[in-house]
């Protein structure tokens, strides 16, 4: 079944189910809150709703069945795969069972790539030209390190010569970069280096630019909005960022950008709506844990909850999957 075949009935389905598990909660909070917007789901439900989340990663253990199921579950119709680890494999694997379905990313998650080895370069170029593969990421530009989970602390410039040829064979193939990269003035202005080197490159700067909750403490978020003023192939997504009440906690989140009762921060809200062309959906998988079905399902929620505050539905529309499907082709 292709991806424009998956019948309507299917998609209002999913979003009747987001929409009542969203109910549920909030009836369970009325009377300590003010009323939340409708889900997504809910108030887009005649204009056919669907999803495609753009920030998605295989896990050591995880079968293409799993996968589809979670995103027939919410109404994901199309997601970008990538592998923590050099377990392309992987997601291939699961691209081949689903090619319909998946969008699968070079993995450049593991320490060749931290280290800059150029011997990965001619290897991702010829992964991008087999045509399976979509894009690169997640390149970690600027990266704490998780303490618990032993992870070192990256830092690779985003204007080195590795980083500019890799834009260059990126761009090349049509593909997509998605970096994560911590606000620091000094990688904000190589990363503007390298927007500005090849300003075709499609470049996503995950987690619409809010700083992790380790390491430097001192640096607020990125000014994403005077970025994409300045940078037209600069887009970025709301992945990793929902309430840590939603998440295991082996599934650890960054600030997130609503408040306690899920209402978006001014400062996002005013992120959304002007560049509205340029912020995609995503959840961010990175463990296993972040796999299991409920926090799957509350993640999908808390997203539909967020652009239903949004000024109209065109806005909706636009981050939840008329966005990626322009910049993948879909």
């Amino acid at each position: 079944m292709g991806p424009r075949d998956i019948s309507r009935r299917t998609f209002i389905k999913y979003g009747i189910a987001a929409a009542e598990a969203m109910a549920l909660r909030l009836e369970a909070s009325a009377a300590l809150s003010e009323p939340s917007a409708p889900s997504y789901a809910t108030a887009h439900r005649a204009a056919r709703p669907t999803r495609i989340d753009t920030h998605g990663h295989t896990v050591s253990g995880l079968t293409a069945d799993r996968v589809i199921s979670l995103m027939d579950q919410v109404g994901i119709s199309h997601m970008v795969l990538m592998a923590r680890g050099p377990n392309d494999w992987l997601t291939a694997e699961i691209y081949r069972q689903y090619p319909q379905r998946i969008l699968p990313f070079v993995s450049s998650m593991y320490r060749a790539w931290h280290r800059q080895d150029e011997r990965v370069l001619p290897y991702t170029e010829n992964q991008l030209s087999t045509g399976r593969f979509r894009g690169v990421g997640e390149v970690m530009l600027r990266y704490y390190g998780i303490p618990s989970k032993h992870e070192p602390e990256i830092n690779v410039p985003a204007d080195s010569p590795f980083m500019k040829k890799l834009g260059d064979i990126v761009e090349k193939h049509n593909a997509v970069m998605l970096v994560h990269m911590e606000p620091e003035a000094e990688a904000i202005e190589s990363l503007e280096n390298l927007l500005n080197h090849n300003k075709k490159l499609k470049l996503i700067w995950a987690h619409i630019g809010t700083v992790a909750r380790v390491g430097l403490r001192t640096i607020g978020h990125a000014d994403m909005g005077a970025l994409m003023d300045r940078h037209p192939n600069l887009y970025t997504d709301i992945a990793g960022v929902q309430p840590t009440s939603l998440a295991p906690p082996a599934c650890l989140r960054r600030p997130p950008i609503t408040d306690d009762r899920g209402k978006l921060l001014p400062r996002f809200r005013e992120l959304l709506e002007k560049h509205s062309d340029r912020v995609l959906f995503g959840l961010d998988t990175p463990w296993k844990e972040c796999w299991a079905q409920e926090p799957f399902k509350r993640w999908v929620e808390w997203a539909d909850n967020v652009v239903a505050q949004l000024a109209d539905s065109g806005i909706a529309e636009r981050v939840m999957h008329k966005n990626a499907e322009r910049i993948f082709s879909l």
